[in-house]
């Protein structure tokens, strides 16, 4: 056994999304209990009717895996009908407001039937990379290279404030160490999808940040001569920007979209 922090960990599996889920032989069920008291014991016992009936578990998404009252999907397989006997014997349970079979419209797709996502309080959305792609590249063939950089860092600086606002709370003791609050905000990155930090350093008056996967310059293909993350370069100045106070520069020297291995940034604080 070892122990490693977040920044120490480079590529591992990835976490993969439920939210729409498609399984050409499949037949999903799925049952939405309203109002289920959310407890190890509730759920183990819904779990023994789903299987005493000859169900096969595929997803069980609760609405709030924190939550002690939530509303917890059941999506299984079984055959048609069977689905019916599963809802009236878990509604014998007790352990919820009330039980819903929800219809399909395909047998073969399972969606994720919470609305909205909601992280730190505010609303997400999930974005494939086949649309914020296009976008990426649509921006480059219409636009002249100088106006797409320009408007897309702008739109990063506006970004990172706004990224800084969401997690105030876990920024509040980081108000002076610009160090950490990067650390902060690239394990936000991981956690969302939009990058992983390959190595940070400190040297002399510069920090050095290289980034594996970003989804800025993973997007645009590796057709590119300059670096191209200028989203990402705004993003960061905006929220040290907004944590730390004062201006800084941000520079990327190698870039994915060019060929390179990462992404590479030099940030400094400018001086008056």
């Amino acid at each position: 056994m070892i122990r490693v922090s977040v920044d120490e960990l480079r590529r591992v599996k990835p976490l993969i999304c439920y939210n729409m889920i498609f399984d050409p032989d499949a037949n999903f069920k799925t049952i939405l209990l309203r109002d289920l008291i959310y407890s190890t014991e509730n759920v183990e016992r819904i779990l023994r009717v789903i299987r005493s009936c000859g169900g096969k578990l595929r997803l069980m998404p609760p609405s709030n895996p924190l939550g002690q009252m939530v509303d917890m999907a059941f999506v299984f397989e079984c055959p048609n009908g069977v689905e019916e006997v599963i809802g009236r014997k878990i509604e014998e349970l007790g352990v919820c407001g009330e039980v819903q079979i929800i219809k399909p419209l395909d047998r073969r797709v399972a969606i994720n039937l919470f609305f909205p996502i909601i992280c730190n309080g505010r609303r997400a959305v999930i974005t494939p990379d086949i649309l914020y792609g296009n976008l990426f590249e649509e921006m480059r063939m219409r636009f002249k290279p100088a106006l797409t950089q320009i408007f897309l860092y702008q739109l990063g600086v506006q970004a990172g404030a706004s990224l800084a606002e969401l997690l105030k709370d876990i920024l509040e003791r980081y108000k002076d160490d610009p160090i950490n609050a990067l650390r902060v905000l690239f394990h936000y990155g991981r956690a969302f999808g939009y990058n992983v930090m390959d190595r940070f350093e400190i040297l002399d008056d510069k920090i050095v940040l290289e980034v594996l996967d970003g989804w800025e310059a993973k997007a645009l293909k590796k057709r590119y001569t300059s670096p191209q993350c200028h989203l990402t370069r705004g993003l960061i100045e905006g929220f040290l920007k907004k944590v730390i106070g004062g201006e800084w520069d941000v520079e990327e020297t190698e870039c994915v979209a060019m060929g390179s291995e990462t992404c590479k940034f030099i940030v400094r604080k400018k001086t008056k």
